[in-house]
Order: C-alpha cells, then sequence, then structure tokens
C-alpha cells in the first residue's frame, strides 16, 4: 500500500470510527466501512501495490492519440472501464492496437516499436523494436510479424517479443496477411498469385488463388483464409481439407483500381462484405455457399475503409463524413448512418466479440454497435469542447458530392438521444417537390441463381407512379413479373433463361403520368453484371472401380449442373484432369493400391467444394495360358523372385489356362539354358487353387514380358 493510501484510509478511520462510536454494533459496521475503502482503493486506483484489474470480457482496447492512452470499453455498457497511459515515446504517434484474448500488442506505426500491454496491471511492459512497416499480427494464441518488402515472415514469442523458431521467405511484396482459426498464418504472395501458410517455423506447400501479378487481397472468414484477386475478379476461400472454393465475381470488381477493393481482416461468419470504391458496388459473398449478391450504390464520392458485416447489416467507414453508412441487406435498403465524430476523420472499424467497434483515434468519440444495430457512444475521456459552427448534416448515398460535416461540437453518437445539440439525421430519401417527376428508382440489387437472375430495387417516390418494368432484358429471356404496380411489392424481377458463361446486366424503370396525362418513364442505372448460374455444390455418388482401361470414376452432377469437372487422385499413382462429362476412365491408373479421388463442379459461376472418395482398387482378373514349359518344372512361389517359397510346380503344361492377377517388379533371373529367357517381371497367378508368382515369360500376356503391360493388368 502505498504512503499516500494509508494516510487517506486512516483518516477516514479515525473519521468513521468516531461517528459510529456509540455502540459495539455501529463499532462492527464501522470496520467494514473501513474495508470497503481499502477494496475500493484498489480498484479505483488510490494506490494498492500490484492490483489485479478484471475488464469485461466482451470489450475491445480503443486508442485515445491526443490523450496519449488506449482504453478499454465495456461493449453492452459502452462505458470505459481500464486505460493506460502510453510510454512517453509513443504519445502523438500514430498507433494500432492488436488484441487477441490477453495478447493485447501496441505497434507504433511510426517507429516499429511494439509494446505488450499487461490487461491484468493495465500497464505497458516489455517493448520491442520490430522496424517501420513490419506487419505485427495476433490471433488464435499465436503471433507473427510479416516484413513485407523483404518478404520474410517469423512466428513471435505474444509476451517476450522474441522470436520462436526459424523464420521463412516469401517473394516480396507481400500482401496483408492474417491467422486463422488454428493459429496458422496465411500470407498473399501477388508475384506467384498464391497464399502461402506459414506454421511451427515452416512454409505449408501454397495454394494457388490467381494469376500471377494479380492484386490479391486476404480476408479471415469463420476462421478460413479467403482471397480476393480483383485483377481476375474472383474470390477463392480456402478449406481446411480438400480443394479451394473458387466464385467468379462481378466484372466491376476489375474497375477497383490501384490497391483493389475493400475487404475487411476478418469477419465471424462466412459472409464477406466487399467495397469496389470506383463503382459503388458493394458485393456480398457467402464462401460456405459460394453465392453472392451485389448491389450498385450511388455512394458520394467520399473516403471509405473496408465494410464490416454484423448480423445482416454492412457497415460503409465514411471517412469524409466521419460516419458509419449503413446498408441493410436483407431489406436492400439503408437505415440512417451512425455519426461517429460527424466531420472527416480517420476511422478504426472492426467487429470483435460479436459487436462493430468505430473509434476515431484523434478525438474522444467512439461507437459501439450490437447485432441489433442498437449503437451507443463512447466518451474515451471527458474533455469540454467550446461550440463550433453548426454542423452539416451526414451525407447519405445517392446525394452526390455533398460536403464533409464542418469540424464542431461532439457527434451525436457521443450525446443523449434528444439532446438540443445532437443534430437530426437526415432521412434514407428525399421525395421529391409536388409536380417533379418521380425518382428513379434505386439500390438496383443483382443475385445470381441456377438458370435465374434476380433483381431487386427500392421502388421511386414521387406522385403519379403506374409501375415498373424491367429494361435491357434480351431476346430469348423472360422476366417474371411482366410489370410491377406502385405497390403491390416485393419489388423484385426474376430473369429466367440466358448463357451461365455470359454476364448481363439490368435496369428498371418507374412509368408514371405527368401533369398533362401522358406516360412516361423514368429509369434506373444499370445494375452490376451477373450470370444466370452460381457455384456449383459437390458432385454426390462418386465411385472408383477397377476395369481393364484403367480406374472408371463416376459421380452425380449436383443441382444446376456444371460445364466441366476437376478431378484429381493421389495413391500409388497422382495426378489431375478437367473434364466435362460425369465420369472419366483414367487409363495411366492401374496401380493396386489405396486411392483417394476428388472431383469439384465448375461452371461460369465458379468452382465448387470436392466430393472425396478414398477406396482400395484392385485391378480385374484375366485368363491366359501357359508357355515355354514343355518338358520341364515352372515354379510358383511367395514372392517375386527365383529364390522364395515354392507354392507350387507346375510341369510340362504348355496351353494350360491360369488366372492371371497381376505384375510385378521383383529379383534379376537368368535361364540357365537359355540367355534370352532373362528380366525381372514375374506374373501373380492362381493355378489349381494355389496362388503365387511366376517369371514373366511362362505366361502368354500381351506385348513384351519383360515390362508391365497394364491397364489390362495391373500392377499389384
Amino acid at each position: 500500500m502505498s504512503p499516500r493510501t494509508g494516510k487517506v484510509i486512516r483518516i477516514v478511520r479515525v473519521a468513521i470510527l468516531r461517528l459510529f462510536r456509540r455502540d459495539r454494533l455501529t463499532g462492527q459496521v464501522a470496520v467494514g466501512l473501513v474495508g470497503v475503502l481499502v477494496v475500493a482503493a484498489a480498484v479505483y486506483g488510490v494506490g494498492v501495490a500490484s492490483a489485479q484489474y478484471r475488464l469485461a470480457d466482451v470489450g475491445a482496447w480503443l486508442t485515445a492519440k491526443s490523450r496519449g492512452m488506449v482504453v478499454h470499453v465495456n461493449g453492452p455498457a459502452a462505458k470505459v472501464d481500464g486505460k493506460t497511459d502510453l510510454v512517453p515515446q509513443m504519445r502523438g504517434h500514430n498507433i494500432k492496437i492488436v488484441q487477441d484474448g490477453a495478447t493485447i500488442l501496441i505497434v507504433d506505426l511510426d517507429t516499429g516499436v511494439v509494446s505488450r500491454l499487461d490487461p491484468s496491471q493495465l500497464s505497458i511492459g516489455r517493448s520491442r523494436s520490430l522496424g517501420q512497416g513490419i506487419q505485427v499480427l495476433a490471433g488464435s494464441g499465436k503471433a507473427y510479424t510479416v516484413d513485407s518488402v523483404k518478404g520474410v515472415v517469423q512466428q513471435i514469442d505474444p509476451v517476450g517479443l522474441t522470436p520462436v523458431g526459424p523464420s521463412a521467405s516469401l517473394p516480396p511484396v507481400l500482401g496483408q496477411a492474417g491467422i486463422d482459426g488454428k493459429g496458422t498464418l496465411w500470407v498473399p504472395v501477388s508475384r506467384k498469385g498464391e497464399v502461402s501458410a506459414f506454421r511451427d517455423g515452416a512454409l505449408q506447400p501454397p495454394v494457388k488463388v490467381g494469376e500471377p501479378g494479380g492484386d490479391l487481397a486476404l480476408t479471415i472468414a469463420a476462421g478460413d483464409p479467403v482471397v480476393i484477386d480483383s485483377t481476375a475478379a474472383t474470390a477463392t476461400a480456402v478449406r481446411p481439407s480438400g480443394s479451394p472454393v473458387e466464385i467468379s465475381l462481378p466484372t466491376t470488381v476489375r474497375r477497383s483500381g490501384r490497391g483493389g477493393v475493400l475487404v475487411p481482416a476478418h469477419t465471424e461468419g462466412r459472409i464477406v462484405p466487399l467495397l469496389v470504391p470506383g463503382t459503388g458496388s458493394l458485393v456480398t459473398v457467402d464462401t460456405g455457399t459460394g453465392r453472392y449478391t451485389s448491389a450498385r450504390l450511388p455512394m458520394p464520392r467520399h473516403r471509405y475503409r473496408p465494410p464490416q458485416v454484423l448480423g445482416a447489416k454492412v457497415y460503409i467507414p465514411d471517412e469524409t463524413a466521419g460516419a458509419l453508412i449503413v446498408y441493410d441487406s436483407a431489406a436492400n435498403r439503408f437505415d440512417r448512418p451512425i455519426p461517429v465524430t460527424n466531420r472527416g476523420s480517420r476511422l478504426d472499424v472492426f467487429v470483435k466479440d460479436g459487436m462493430l467497434w468505430a473509434n476515431d483515434p484523434e478525438s474522444p468519440h467512439a461507437v459501439v454497435i450490437d447485432r441489433g444495430n442498437v449503437h451507443k457512444g463512447v466518451n474515451k475521456y471527458k474533455d469540454r469542447v467550446a461550440g463550433g459552427p453548426k454542423r452539416r448534416p451526414i451525407p447519405l448515398p445517392g446525394d452526390g458530392d455533398a460536403p464533409p460535416p464542418a469540424r464542431g461540437r461532439p457527434p451525436s453518437a457521443a450525446l443523449p438521444p434528444g439532446s438540443p445539440n445532437a443534430p437530426d439525421t437526415p432521412p434514407p430519401s428525399r421525395p421529391p417537390a409536388p409536380g417533379d417527376p418521380p425518382t428513379a428508382p434505386t439500390n438496383v440489387t443483382v443475385t445470381p441463381g441456377a438458370g435465374t437472375m434476380r433483381v431487386e430495387f427500392q421502388p421511386s417516390q414521387g406522385d403519379g407512379i403506374i409501375g415498373y418494368v424491367l429494361k435491357d432484358v434480351p431476346s430469348g429471356l423472360t422476366a417474371s413479373p411482366s410489370s410491377i404496380g406502385p405497390d403491390a411489392g416485393p419489388f423484385a424481377f426474376t430473369v429466367t433463361g440466358g448463357d451461365c458463361g455470359r454476364e448481363y446486366t439490368f435496369r428498371v424503370a418507374v412509368r408514371y403520368r405527368d401533369a398533362q396525362g401522358d406516360t412516361r418513364e423514368q429509369v434506373s442505372t444499370a445494375s452490376d453484371p451477373v450470370r444466370p448460374c452460381v457455384t456449383p455444390g459437390a458432385p454426390t455418388g462418386l465411385t472408383a472401380q477397377a476395369t481393364k482401361s484403367g480406374a472408371k470414376v463416376s459421380w452425380t452432377a449436383p443441382p444446376g449442373g456444371a460445364t466441366s469437372y476437376r478431378l484429381s487422385w493421389q495413391g500409388p499413382v497422382s495426378g489431375s484432369r478437367t473434364v466435362s462429362a460425369t465420369s472419366a476412365t483414367l487409363g495411366d491408373v492401374w496401380s493396386n493400391g489405396n486411392y483417394t479421388f476428388t472431383v469439384a463442379a465448375a461452371n461460369g459461376a465458379g468452382t465448387g467444394s470436392d466430393a472425396t472418395l478414398s477406396t482400395k482398387l484392385t485391378g480385374p482378373t484375366s485368363t491366359y495360358a501357359v508357355q515355354m514349359n514343355g518338358n520341364s518344372d515352372a515354379y510358383i512361389r511367395q514372392t517375386a523372385s527365383s529364390s522364395g517359397t515354392v507354392v507350387a510346380t507346375m510341369h510340362d503344361n504348355n496351353g494350360e489356362s491360369v488366372t492371371v492377377h497381376c505384375q510385378e517388379k521383383g529379383a534379376y533371373y537368368q535361364h540357365p539354358n537359355d540367355s534370352s529367357l532373362a528380366g525381372d517381371m514375374y506374373t501373380n497367378i492362381t493355378w489349381k487353387g494355389k496362388r503365387g508368382y511366376v517369371i514373366g515369360y511362362l505366361i502368354s500376356t500381351p506385348g513384351n514380358w519383360k515390362n508391365f503391360n497394364g491397364p489390362a493388368i495391373w500392377k499389384c
């Protein structure tokens, strides 16, 4: 206990005892109050040495740059329940917090110094300089560093910040890495179009995710790596076992420009949101099924950060407005934006513990949001802020190039509802003035299906609306319904037909009567491209059998069909090929043994999950005659050699039929009386119920008896 703490407690103890000195009971109460005082001193920092702090289990650490500290926020309460000052060398610097359970690492982005924060002591302990530009990651109980420029990856001790095991090198420049649910580091290697895994000091076999030189971005979705190739407009979900699932994305993804699409570092579920800043395209990919939905949103030309998903909501950080744009993917509409600062500012936004956190490191303001889209403002520290000019409203999607809000009073996110200083958030849409034509339909969203394309939209606002029709439907395709009434809902068309190898775009027109009674149209902007197909599921009914032509592998096509199949096998013989039918005979697979066959369906929408079969194959038997055994003995032995144990002896039986099972290379044999009868090929046969090996020239198998005949006769 510090001297100051002891003095405070002694003074209060004397006062309490004087107050309750009349009887024994009140004296006991006084002693209890003194005990409470000691506990309070420990908890609130009056100074009990080595106090152990317990922070909320559902919470996150946030930076407060201007105060030179980091704070811990209780998520459900949206209250600070712990904080600690940064070391003097870090104050005023750009700080990143890497948090994984009890592992809290403070990364100084300006100097490259990494420090460990002890959450039980609320103090910063060991620090180590790792160098500027080094990625520092922690997850699933592991910690790593990635030198993107030098191409070096290294596991580190999250407590001592020292190297653990050997490092490894990859071709630079490396992309943003991530840690999967098993603690394996995954690193995009753009130069090779691959993603590499690093674990326990060793690189694992790389996974092909695109063409060399592609613009790759990595997301960890539900614990598994997913790589977005903006150059090729594909998403590849890497599975713990089996081949990757490849999903073809709308070609608008290729228009994302330098740096590629904006994607979150990780998502708690399998839904990954992608934002194409240049076009306003928002693509939500279900990496579990390989399906996606794409919306062309009328976003202002602002500065955005990667979108985050929580439940059915997608949150797009808008740093120009200092707010979160909220898109309800289930209802295909915008909710009211959530202000964080109400001014242009950097926003650190992430999902942790089932909650979304948005923080402005430069100010006291942060926001925490739960799955019900209920948000609470956080004051990271209390400060007096002088009143400034009136803030402008937060610009909404569709507002065009609205200027960023002016700096001023604290945002409404940090103020109680109904506060006089809390600005009114503008409604999600603005109806036209009386006499103006209706607004065009908005939020035209496309979702591919098996032989179908679904087009949804938000209806127009205004007077005189007759209904809605779908535009740009090519000949040979049909749209249902043919039209939608002004209040009919749901506001969606289903287009049937089309080619899976082709993309289609659509527009929606509102039909209305003007002031003169004439019928007119107002047309929406074009949708994102969409194909009438989805990434196929896994084939079913996978079988494999040994035939005289090789291994025959068959399967049943998944629902929705496929244009090709990727077939691979592992065993005594390994290989792969692409076929178009639902069966294939592998003429180069004719060795007995255990095999694992995998087949994945592919079409214009991508390549689906594998169907896997592990089985033992044994080649079929054949019947051939004995030869070169006239008036002599031929020995059937247990092994493929001339000295093994004799199972049976055939005498002078040229022309007699035997059952041939397989062939095997064995010990070299030279006939003592005929130098031409030499070799190491043996045939496994059954003769009169006895099975074993005979030298190859004794059986009239087709081809050269000195070599394998296959695939009619399999290798043993």
